[in-house]
């Protein structure tokens, strides 16, 4: 029985031996061809980049990406570098995040997300374009008129793509960030004075102040501002100076801006 178990054994091996050996072959000889199939892809000109779409974004911030986007065109889909693309773009001021995908056998297709404008923040003489994100987009424009306004001390080195992280910047765009949708009344400032937020209004019947009190609960404290503009009379709403909405429960609207109710 011992001679039968060796012989038995050897044949075992013998039988796995070649097929591994043959599998082993075959893989290389596979590798092989995918380098060749992938060098002459690279070379070809069939994949070559013709069309760049863009999907996301304003079309000033398509026309950005396109232009960054155009040392691509003619390249290879197959030997794109991905990668480097994404940062390029998302180096652009006004993109917030990209992709990317190769749509053989010529098309690359890039999708943005764009930075969302929040405010216009004045430092020291210039004004900026600012971001959600505190990221600087772009410089103030007349089109650009219809976003809040808020404050900061002058610093060098403000560019765009540069970002304002001010803590008092950052409770400002924390509060422009939550204010309703279809809010009545048109933001025109932002001032944090003592801690204390307060929103000057710009309405078709006068320039009141909306009060916030602390940065605590800005959500609640500007969904009730909403609900108490809504509210106002066609013969009270002139005669409006201020919201204040620093207590929600205890809201105050008075007459007279330097007295509190």
């Amino acid at each position: 029985m011992g001679r039968l178990a060796l012989v038995q054994s050897r044949s075992v091996r013998a039988d796995f031996a070649v097929p591994w050996r043959r599998v082993s072959g075959i893989a290389a000889a596979a590798a092989a061809v995918l380098a060749l199939l992938y060098l002459a892809a690279r070379e070809t000109p069939l994949f070559a980049v013709r069309t760049v779409a863009i999907t996301g974004g304003s079309e000033a911030v398509r026309k950005a990406v396109r232009e960054a986007a155009q040392p691509v065109e003619g390249e290879s889909l197959v030997a794109l570098d991905g990668e480097a693309l994404v940062r390029e773009l998302e180096a652009l001021p006004s993109v917030r995040s990209a992709s990317y995908d190769r749509a053989f056998p010529s098309t690359l297709r890039i999708f943005v997300r764009p930075e969302l404008p929040l405010g216009i923040v004045r430092l020291g003489p210039d004004r900026w374009v600012v971001s959600e994100r505190g990221r600087i987009i772009s410089r103030y424009t007349p089109d650009s008129e219809r976003y809040p306004r808020f404050r900061l001390p002058a610093r060098p080195n403000v560019v765009p793509g540069s970002y304002v992280t001010d803590p008092g910047a950052r409770v400002v765009l924390g509060a422009l960030a939550v204010v309703p949708k279809n809010f009545p009344v048109r933001i025109h400032m932002v001032r944090l004075e003592g801690g204390r937020l307060t929103i000057d209004l710009w309405a078709p019947w006068g320039r009141p102040e909306l009060r916030l009190g602390e940065a605590v609960d800005v959500k609640v404290k500007l969904a009730v501002a909403a609900v108490v503009l809504r509210s106002l009379s066609a013969d009270t709403r002139s005669s409006v100076g201020y919201v204040d909405v620093s207590v929600p429960e205890r809201t105050v609207v008075g007459s007279n801006p330097q007295v509190e109710g």
